[in-house]
């Protein structure tokens, strides 16, 4: 087994106690740790150093986290970058975010558990993304050269099929089976999909309003969305500030009427920002006038939330001035909006994402349990022209999974070699039915067909993508250690774990049941020769744990 790589982390501040607390901390958790005192020198260890993973304070001398962000999701995009500051607003946040920032955590970072939980995602992610794309390329040439050996694969296919009148048909739907399910499975790797931490949107809204009102000083700040409606209807989705039964009292709609040419129904139906600089004397709010003045709502500013062109609703704020509201306020607040409906979106998008990912886990798990199904028939085509070794592969696949699992393998590997186990034998579909029936002992030349079905075998399986070696399983099902296998002589290991562990379950079910030719040997002759040839001619691990599983697990064939 190789060495596992060593994550290389970049930690960009100014604060030497901060990055000391970053250093000790991703040090103690395996990581190798860069440091840069500001953003220049940070800039500078990235490019040198190419890290897995840059974690950047927003404000710094030389060239602040933003800048240092551009520069890396520019020259790197599949680069992960948290930034990691306590003097940044949210709208730093979500500009950091659009810039292509992976996370933001704001400082003190009073638990480490957030810290280590954003690497760890940023990191996970940053691998699939890379594994996606090797797979990709991957794919692509895998098609192209599967298409010819599909095509003269179905020929040799047919030919035998005519060889074999009588099995013709039944083979013939297993194959058009389980090539159907190959398609499925390349298709729904091409589904594969990233899903990234998402935070609730109507908290996202709140607080943006909070920081207008409790920051920038306004009387009020509300989000409404456009209804499609017959109206046109406003729907305020978030507000905070004097209320007070504001948002009850009046009616906005966006529409090109009476109530809809205020600020806000305007600023949606135009797309444009929309100002009130005086609210006492601006004839166009007569409907909302009187409740405005109430309040103290002397100008107002309604920007309008776009996204590709369509306006999802409008941030409209308050403020007890009139004119408050001059060109570079409206400019800064519109930015503002912009960053609120690009934030909305991201997050619609994640649970978008969410949601589809459910949806393939349910498909995979759907794609299972058919290509489970269709290997289980395939499997019975062998034994439906074979009565004297029927439930055979059936038995030997039980005992090979029970041999995996007592030897603590993997649980995807303990199902492949199950599955493998269920048509281990599949090749002697090309064998008469009446060698295989034989009641009498086979002569050289009925044995060396008989010996072929390994190889048959690999050529059925090996053009169909399992998640497993199943084709080579059943190729090497009967090798030996020393060589003396067949069919391709391979010895130790040359040959797969998998193999080896059917090899000893295909034995000890063989010598235990009766065949045409002999009556059988019975259990406990299977598992002295098992056990005498034990590194020889079988895997002794697998050996061992057969033997344990027959007398202290009293496992019994069905």
């Amino acid at each position: 087994m190789g060495t596992e790589k060593i994550r290389k982390v970049l930690t960009v501040d100014d604060d030497e106690f901060v990055r000391e607390i970053l250093v000790a901390y991703l040090e103690d958790s395996g990581y190798e740790v860069l440091q840069a005192e500001n953003g220049l020198l940070g800039l500078e260890t990235f490019r040198r150093e190419r890290p897995d993973l840059v974690m950047l304070d927003l404000r710094m001398p030389e060239m602040d986290g933003l800048e240092v962000l551009g520069h890396i999701t520019k020259e790197s995009p599949d680069t992960p970058v948290i930034l990691v500051s306590g003097m940044g607003t949210i709208g730093d946040a979500i500009k950091a975010l659009k810039l292509g920032a992976w996370d933001y955590i704001a400082k003190p970072i009073h638990d480490m558990g957030v810290l280590e939980h954003a690497v760890n995602k940023a990191l996970e992610r940053a691998e699939f993304i890379e594994q996606r794309k090797s797979y990709r390329v991957h794919l692509e040439e895998e098609v192209k050269t599967r298409t010819a050996e599909v095509e003269e694969r179905r020929l040799e296919l047919e030919k035998a099929y005519n060889d074999l009148q009588t099995e013709m048909e039944v083979r013939k739907k297993a194959e058009e089976s389980l090539s159907n399910i190959n398609l499925e499975l390349t298709m729904l790797s091409e589904c594969i999909h990233a899903v990234v931490r998402a935070t609730d949107e109507q908290n996202l809204i709140q607080e943006v309003c909070r920081i207008i009102v409790a920051v920038g000083g306004y009387k009020m700040a509300w989000v409404g969305f456009a209804e499609q409606n017959i109206e046109k209807s406003v729907k305020p989705v978030a507000w905070m500030g004097e209320n007070d039964g504001f948002l009850e009292a009046i009616k906005i709609s966006w529409a090109d009427s009476e109530h809809g040419r205020g600020p806000t129904g305007t600023a949606i139906r135009t797309g444009k920002p929309m100002v009130n600089e005086n609210t006492r004397e601006n004839s166009t709010i007569v409907f909302w006038q009187e409740e405005m003045l109430k309040r103290g709502f002397n100008s107002s500013v309604a920007l309008p939330m776009i996204y590709e062109e369509n306006v999802l609703g409008v941030l409209t704020i308050y403020a007890s001035t009139a004119g408050a509201f001059d060109k570079s306020e409206i400019d800064r607040l519109m930015g503002l909006a912009n960053d609120l409906t690009y934030g909305i979106r991201a997050l619609r998008t994640r649970i978008e994402r969410i949601a589809a990912g459910k949806e393939i886990e349910l498909h995979v798990d759907k794609l299972q349990k058919a290509l489970s199904g269709t290997i289980k028939v395939v499997a019975s085509t062998v034994e439906v022209r074979d009565p004297y070794t029927a439930g055979h592969q059936r038995r030997v696949a039980t005992l090979a999974r029970a041999i995996a699992e007592e030897m603590d393998l993997p649980a995807h590997q303990i199902e492949g070699i199950f599955m493998a186990g269920v048509v281990h034998d599949l090749g002697k579909i090309y064998v008469p039915a009446e060698i295989l029936s034989k009641p009498s002992r086979l002569n050289d030349i009925e044995f060396s067909l008989i010996r072929t079905h390994s190889q048959v075998g690999y050529d059925l399986l090996k053009t169909i993508d399992f998640p497993w070696p199943i084709a080579q399983i059943v190729h090497q099902h009967h090798e030996r250690l020393n060589g003396s296998g067949y069919p391709q002589g391979l010895s130790s290991e040359q040959i797969l774990i998998e193999a080896k562990i059917i090899c000893v379950a295909d034995v000890v079910e063989a010598m235990a049941s009766h065949r045409p030719y002999r009556p059988a040997m019975g259990v406990g002759t299977a598992l002295e020769h098992i056990k005498e040839e034990s590194g020889n001619l079988y895997d002794s691990e697998a050996v061992n744990m057969c033997l344990r599983l027959f007398s202290e697990k009293s496992f019994q064939f069905d």
